[in-house]
């Protein structure tokens, strides 16, 4: 008996059945049995002595996960080796990226030196074979976990390095006795011991898990199935032209300015976090009060004339009081003319004596003002329970954010006032609402000056910053996105493109005849029409569904899944014919009588002996090029 094993593609398989997937209407696909192309098969492909031929399904997860195709492959593996132990000949058909796991069992089963002697023929039909590398450096192609533990591994001899560099930059090893260097040698060594362990296992385990990139491996892969292989692309297959030309593609997700906008919007609050940084950093705000106190009060100073400046504001102070109950007194007079005028008089004396006593000491004292001013922002702020705080200077170290706050907004309302309204033009109640007055409308009037100067800045840095980080996250998600379209989700391998064979076979001719080409994108063609058809007439069914799951359903409701090129190769007769011819072809197996008398026979033959032929360096069939001539236009597998 002879066996002919399908392989499905990615995403062509789900719980076993068609129904799962909503796939034709139910229809069973290619590689089931019961489809039209096992009773094509069964037709026209006999074993070499007139057996039937028997058609194993192989099912697999059908993600678009390298490792899912990897563990495939081992798996495949093992349903080949039981038909090679049966001692009949077999072939494999796998479509789409069922290729790649055909391949991956291929590969694996000569890397463990145990190649498959009775595989005659192993088809791949429109398959995106995924080119792979592996990262340079054992380290970078290791596994999270396995990272975390070489590290480990590693501490004790970095541990043993910095001792090394503490001696040599300490002491030196001049005076060292050679018992010294001895125990030196041998304690480097027993310190590197698990960290060259860890590497050995590892460097182990790499090998055999990255099995397919040894040099032995890829020879004894060519030698055993090169001439067993025939690749089947149609010249428009979506899947194939995609991949292929992804590593070429850039996309930009993500304008320069995209985030210009949002990060402008700190400005809003720039002024608010500003504040909360200076008033809760403590060598800002020791800072701003050593300046206040040396450059703008020179506190120290006026040290000497404190006693004179607290008399002297005692005394004024006590004037002020005695102004203030005269004035209380005539307003208690209340309807008594006499009283009130008297208390005027009063309280007009007070005054002038009042400017007559600061008139006195300005003469005698011409700083006084500066000195009080000085003493007052010492006894606020440089002294506790009147004693100097530590060091003279601001009181709790700047981590007294209360304190720092009274000094921030002293210097926004007591020092902005004192420097727009003189004391000797603007005294008593006019002088009192000045002061009150300057804060109240210069204060924000300059916030909102620094607040414009500081968007200017932010809106300047936002685009820098937007143009550096657009440039990362279109490479990052540019990279993610093949990453994800390519199925790599391995450790350590990095994709480097797509073509119509694996890495370790020649190019050989492996585009469909044009006539069996235009069938298949009729088919395609039709299919999408009749898809279309039935999107339009349920437009409105599909906008008043309810949920996600109701709308995903629908559409696949409405989708046959053959709309594709690289979903309809299986619908065509002509090519379901080239399969069958080719599998009847390889060794073990026979063409049917029925199919020898076919009308098509003679063309489906040509076809197939203009397959699988051996390309030059520049796409030329090589059995062209050695008869001497001229190359026919035709497209071949790999373009130069």
């Amino acid at each position: 008996m002879a066996t002919v094993v399908t392989v499905h593609g990615t995403f062509a398989h789900s719980g076993g059945t068609a129904e799962a997937l909503n796939i034709g209407d139910g229809e069973t696909q290619w590689w089931q049995h019961g489809s039209e192309f096992e009773a094509d098969l069964k037709s026209k492909v006999a074993g070499a002595e007139g057996g039937p031929v028997e058609v194993v399904p192989f099912t697999w997860s059908s993600l678009n996960s390298e490792i899912d195709r990897r563990n495939a492959g081992s798996a495949l593996l093992r349903v080949l080796r039981g038909l090679d132990a049966r001692g009949e000949p077999y072939c494999v058909v796998g479509h789409s990226h069922g290729g790649s796991v055909i391949a991956s069992a291929l590969i694996e089963s000569v890397a463990k030196r145990k190649p498959l002697t009775h595989l005659k023929r192993w088809i791949t039909v429109g398959t995106p074979f995924v080119g792979m590398r592996k990262e340079r450096f054992l380290f970078t192609r290791l596994t999270l976990t396995r990272k975390v533990i070489f590290v480990a591994s590693l501490m004790l001899f970095m541990m043993f390095l910095f001792y090394m560099a503490g001696e040599l930059f300490g002491q030196g090893f001049q005076r060292r006795g050679e018992r010294f260097y001895t125990a030196l040698l041998f304690s480097g060594t027993m310190m590197s011991l698990p960290m060259l362990f860890s590497y050995l296992v590892f460097r182990y385990l790499d090998g055999r898990e990255l099995m397919g990139y040894g040099r032995g491996a890829v020879q004894r892969a060519q030698e055993h199935y090169a001439d067993k292989w025939l690749p089947l692309c149609h010249k428009d297959d979506e899947a194939v032209h995609g991949l292929r030309y992804l590593p070429n593609v850039q996309m930009h997700f993500f304008e320069k300015d995209f985030a210009a906008s949002t990060l402008t919007k700190a400005a809003i609050i720039a002024l608010p976090l500003v504040y909360l940084f200076v008033v809760t950093s403590p060598t800002i705000m020791l800072a701003i009060s050593d300046f206040l106190q040396t450059k703008v009060y020179d506190v120290h100073e006026f040290a000497d004339e404190d006693a004179a400046v607290t008399k002297a504001r005692e005394e004024m102070r006590s004037l002020n009081q005695r102004m203030r109950e005269v004035r209380r007194q005539g307003e208690r007079s209340g309807l008594d003319p006499l009283a009130a005028d008297d208390a005027r008089r009063k309280s007009d004396d007070i005054r002038r004596e009042l400017a007559a006593k600061r008139r006195q000491l300005e003469q005698s004292f011409p700083q006084f003002a500066e000195a009080e001013r000085a003493q007052r922002f010492k006894r606020r702020f440089l002294m506790r329970d009147r004693k100097p705080c530590e060091g003279n200077r601001l009181c709790g170290g700047g981590h007294d954010y209360a304190l720092n706050s009274k000094l921030l907004f002293h210097v926004v309302t007591d020092e902005l006032s004192s420097a727009v309204v003189d004391d000797e033009i603007f005294g008593g109640r006019v002088g009192g609402v000045l002061r009150l007055l300057i804060p109240v409308v210069l204060v924000p009037v300059a916030f909102a000056l620094l607040a414009l100067g500081a968007l200017a800045v932010i809106e300047y840095l936002a685009r820098i910053v937007s143009r550096w980080v657009s440039r990362v996250l279109n490479h990052v998600t540019l990279a993610e996105v093949k990453r994800s379209t390519f199925g790599n989700d391995t450790e350590g391998e990095v994709v480097v493109g797509a073509d119509y064979g694996p890495s370790w076979l020649e190019p050989v001719t492996c585009l469909l005849p044009d006539e069996v080409s235009e069938a298949i994108s009729a088919h395609s063609n039709q299919m999408a029409a009749q898809s279309i058809a039935k999107f339009r007439n349920a437009i409105s069914t599909f906008a008043f569904a309810e949920g996600e799951e109701s709308k995903s359903g629908l559409i696949a409701g409405y989708l046959s899944w053959k709309e594709l090129v690289h979903t309809s190769y299986f619908d065509i007769p002509a090519f379901r014919k080239i399969v069958a011819l080719s599998i009847g072809q390889a060794e073990g197996f026979a063409p049917t009588a029925a199919f020898l008398h076919d009308a098509t026979f003679t063309r489906t033959a040509q076809w197939v002996a203009d397959l699988g032929r051996k390309l030059d360096a520049v796409g030329v069939p090589t059995d062209i090029a050695v008869a001497g001539q001229q190359p026919v236009e035709r497209p071949v597998a790999f373009p130069a």
